[in-house]
């Protein structure tokens, strides 16, 4: 087992160390899917575990020897992205685990963002009586495209918030597809096709974007929207293609 854990948290060594064994059996499941979510309690703090599923063998060779894992990721882009003042939970440890001689699990372990709120609310509802939200999303991302910061996972599921006296301030999650690059026009806008399916609201939030950055907004706004339309028609394809292929197995 490899596990490397953040120096200001040695007093989570043992909590840390016991987590493969304890993981499916303790804590709290906040989401199941393709990876596994729990949140644990531990000396009156709460930290969210999230393990990886087992990589297919091709991916178990490369991460073992040629990529670092997603859970290693998680915790290095944590650490930078805290670096540049951006809000993301607090890194606690990552553990790796080998079977065979290739990695079989691994999990990333961070502090709980307590920010009660999703960028997701904005799925449904419209805009009116939240503009000041997404007009502080915008500066936010505006802020993260500055810094050369380009999550590749710009959901609105990722993104966490909270009103507080200072402002509405927000978090980003979900960490391992991520890059540090430049960022020209074109990938800013292009970051915002999966945020949120409402066109309305992508275009709400670009538009002030686009005015924050001092850029031509029809322009910005139409680039952004072609990269959105491209993006969710390839997602109601997809739809349409598993509830085919069950329909087909219901029939057999």
């Amino acid at each position: 087992m490899k596990l490397v854990l953040n120096p200001s948290y040695c007093q989570l060594r043992n909590f840390v160390q016991k987590l493969p064994i304890s993981f499916p059996t303790l804590g709290d499941c906040i989401y199941k899917a393709r990876n596994e979510l729990r949140k644990f309690s531990y000396e009156g703090r709460w930290y969210v575990v999230k393990n990886y599923k087992v990589p297919l063998f091709i991916n178990r060779i490369a991460y073992t020897f040629f990529r670092p894992s997603k859970a290693s990721r998680a915790y290095e882009y944590a650490l930078k992205l805290r670096s540049m003042g951006i809000e993301t939970p607090a890194p606690v440890a990552y553990i790796e685990l080998k079977s065979g001689g290739l990695l079989q699990h691994s999990f990333f372990v961070s502090e709980n963002c307590s920010y009660p709120r999703m960028m997701r609310e904005f799925e449904e509802g419209g805009i009116a009586g939240r503009e000041d939200i997404l007009e502080a999303f915008a500066a936010f991302t505006v802020d993260l495209h500055k810094k050369g910061v380009l999550h590749l996972d710009y959901s609105a599921g990722n993104i966490l918030f909270d009103k507080q006296e200072e402002g509405i301030v927000f978090s980003i999650i979900d960490l391992n597809r991520m890059r540090f690059i430049p960022m020209t026009p074109k990938m800013c806008l292009a970051n915002f096709n999966r945020f949120c399916r409402d066109e309305s609201v992508v275009r709400y939030v670009v538009g002030v974007y686009a005015r924050l950055r001092g850029w031509d907004e029809v322009t910005s706004t139409e680039e952004a929207l072609r990269a959105h339309r491209e993006f969710w028609t390839k997602i109601e394809r997809k739809d349409a293609l598993k509830c085919r292929r069950k329909r087909l197995r219901f029939l057999k």
